[in-house]
């Protein structure tokens, strides 16, 4: 009698062990969009703190300090990003659709290194700071420049954001007045 309720059971736990499946193929769709979700959806520059400054505190300018954040869809900021981040110093074109004119200077940061992310990030301000090193000559011959910045994720998608610099060379004890607009 026992025998006859045992079987049946066992067969009916075997049947359902059989069936269990092992995970199906990982869907790359459904990956990338989790992935995407807590990745940046805009980069920004960080204004008034992206400006010409003297790197070694003297009147000299000595290039741009950028403060870069990234912001994702949430609007959460202060993220940490890897990838490759390209910005751009052009001319200043006034009451032009296109703000841009010649390119005076372009640098390349890679931030796929733990030394590189050391390097550039902050963790009081929770930004990437970059030091830009520019000739003195060509920030001397005019007061605005047009920065741009672009940022190239590990999906390959390229986020971009770009301000106006203004310099104007003065004496004194804080040297020039440095703002930067939109």
């Amino acid at each position: 009698m026992h025998l006859r309720l045992i079987f049946p059971g066992s067969l009916a736990l075997i049947g359902v062990v059989g069936c269990a499946s092992t995970p199906a193929a990982t869907d790359h769709a459904r990956q990338l969009q989790l992935c995407t979700l807590l990745m940046p959806s805009r980069i920004e520059i960080v204004e008034p703190f992206t400006r010409v400054k003297s790197f070694d505190d003297d009147a000299t300018p000595d290039g741009i300090g950028l403060l870069l954040q990234a912001v994702n869809s949430f609007g959460a900021r202060g993220l940490m990003i890897a990838g490759h981040v390209r910005a751009e110093l052009y001319e200043h074109v006034p009451a032009s659709g296109d703000q841009k004119g010649r390119r005076l200077e372009h640098w390349e940061i890679p931030l796929s290194t733990t030394e590189q992310q050391l390097q550039h990030w902050n963790d009081i301000t929770q930004m990437y700071e970059f030091l830009l090193r520019v000739d003195p000559a060509p920030i001397a011959a005019a007061d605005k420049y047009v920065l741009a910045v672009t940022y190239e994720s590990p999906l390959e998608e390229h986020l971009t954001d770009e301000c106006i610099i203004s310099y104007r060379p003065a004496t004194g004890p804080l040297g020039g007045l440095r703002t930067s607009e939109r």
